[in-house]
């Protein structure tokens, strides 16, 4: 954009935000709605805690006469409680710039961290918690494991349109070596030699690689039993076995199936569930996700567990797996709050934005002793898993350089 523009603080913000949203990341990938509920004109604030609305399956009918299904909004708790933000220092001289040169030397060395601040806090909240994992815990090496993800989705009747694939670095370094004696059209196979990386279309999904991808050290569990018959819910007795469990773990339990999300048809796999809350050896009640729900238009198991049902959990004790993930965008959800903007009385220029869900603030004041305008940019939201059926984690042992 040309130059000679007034360096206005909404310029600055709009600049920023532009920044913020248009980098390619995983935030730009999943669920960012934005909703007056969550402003500071709606009585949202920092610590506060605002719904969001879980989509709502169909219920089929049978038959010619109508059976109106009643809307009844699920909700999930979200927590507006982390704050980040990233502050800077201008002379007088420096904030006489032209906007590019200010973006230039302010804003295009500053929003970048910001935004890997957000989105590795977000991926380490979020991820660990998706109860489904595919493939052998080991190197990603074997497209079949990229096929069961996909498998997985279908499955949970996830939609083919934009299936993402975020991978970490160095799981990509032994894909791409997997695929080198496969079929590729030569604009993929040309990509892979040029760029070392996946393209978009690959195995039924468009692929991206992170470095801030979780990881998930597998406690030492082993020998936990359900104890006692027909439990539901969120937490789960058990008898106590040998060693922790660490969230992120993920099980299942003898004779404990999937079922299909609209026809209720049970599946070749079992359940999966995932803890939520680490837990030592001597601890006999678990924290899971997804909820044990055996009955109703919710239900997502064959049948409660049975009393001494054997609990498995998936990897080997005590390794460090990277958590690659296969999701489409409503899996997950990242909402911002709106902060306030102080009067003009109070000597401080302040201006913010929404844009694509995302909102940030700028703030411009005046330090006189040392001839300085010290600005600051501030987001706060709150983060987690909206849909788990719509991600599918992938483990991988990787090796550094």
């Amino acid at each position: 954009m040309a130059g000679n523009q007034l360096l206005t603080t909404q310029k600055i913000v709009d600049r920023a935000l532009a920044v913020l949203t248009e980098t390619p990341s995983f935030l730009s990938l999943i669920n960012t709605q934005y909703d007056d509920q969550f402003g500071y004109r709606g009585g949202a604030k920092v610590g506060d805690t605002v719904s969001v609305r879980v989509p709502q399956r169909a219920k089929i009918r049978d038959g010619r006469i109508m059976d109106i299904q009643p809307q009844v909004d699920k909700v999930i708790p979200v927590k507006i409680d982390s704050y980040k933000g990233v502050d800077t220092g201008a002379t007088s001289a420096e904030l006489a710039m032209q906007i590019d040169d200010y973006q230039e030397q302010f804003i295009d060395t500053k929003i970048p961290d910001l935004i890997t601040a957000v989105e590795a806090d977000v991926i380490n909240r979020v991820v660990p918690l998706v109860p489904a994992t595919v493939g052998d815990y080991g190197a990603l090496d074997d497209p079949k494991t990229i096929l069961q993800a996909g498998a997985y989705l279908d499955s949970q009747l996830a939609t083919k349109r934009d299936r993402n694939f975020m991978v970490n670095t160095y799981s990509q370094v032994d894909m791409v070596n997997a695929l080198s004696g496969y079929f590729n059209s030569q604009s993929k196979v040309d990509r892979q030699y040029r760029k070392g990386a996946m393209y978009t279309d690959t195995l039924g999904f468009d692929w991206f690689s992170s470095n801030l991808t979780s990881y998930v050290s597998r406690g030492t569990a082993a020998g936990y039993l359900v104890n006692g018959a027909n439990q539901t819910g969120s937490t789960l007795t058990v008898d106590t076995g040998t060693g922790s469990l660490n969230i992120g773990d993920t099980f299942t339990i003898a004779g404990v199936y999937d079922v299909h999300p609209q026809t209720k048809q049970v599946l070749a796999g079992l359940k999966q569930f995932t803890v939520t809350s680490a837990v030592a050896s001597t601890t006999t009640t678990l924290q899971i996700t997804p909820a044990i729900i055996a009955s109703g238009t919710e239900q997502n198991v064959s049948a409660a567990p049975a009393d001494n049902a054997a609990i498995t959990v998936k990897g080997t004790s005590s390794t460090n797996y990277a958590q690659n993930v296969a999701f489409v965008k409503d899996a997950f959800y990242f909402v911002t709050a709106d902060l306030p903007n102080p009067p003009k009385g109070y000597g401080v220029d302040s201006a913010s934005r929404t844009y694509k869900g995302i909102t940030l603030r700028f703030q411009n004041g005046y330090d006189m002793v040392n001839d300085m305008f010290i600005s600051r940019f501030d987001i706060v939201y709150g983060a987690g898993v909206l849909r788990p059926e719509l991600a599918v984690r992938v483990p991988a042992t990787v090796t550094g350089l």
